[in-house]
């Protein structure tokens, strides 16, 4: 017997059912509500210990009471990325260059 291969069409399809599902599920149980609502007490929670700071007459500051939002993306696939698109971006430029010069040494010949 012959295994029949499966089609990358349907595979695909699978695997976008499958995270479609899975979204679903997050947003029916409030995952993403609980998410916000998170932001939310730790942003009440800065207020209020801005405002007992305010009536103990500390020196504040708004940047003391904010959450970090920087995020930090580096990773080794992002190197590998940027190293591959680097390598790419000088091999079409090296590419290109040749092109033109045999370009230009046809016409002015």
């Amino acid at each position: 017997m012959k295994k029949k291969k499966k089609s990358p069409v349907l595979i695909i399809t699978i695997i976008l059912f499958g995270v479609y599902l899975a979204l679903y599920y997050l947003s029916e149980h409030g995952y993403y509500d609980i998410q916000e609502r998170n932001k939310m007490l730790l942003t009440e929670e800065a207020m209020k210990q801005f405002e007992e700071d305010v009536s103990k007459g500390l020196d504040v500051s708004i940047n003391d009471y904010l959450p970090e939002t920087s995020i930090e993306y580096r990773n080794n696939v992002s190197k590998l990325g940027y190293k591959s698109g680097k390598a790419i971006e000088e091999f079409v430029t090296k590419g290109i260059v040749e092109v033109f010069k045999v370009l230009g040494s046809l016409v002015s010949d």
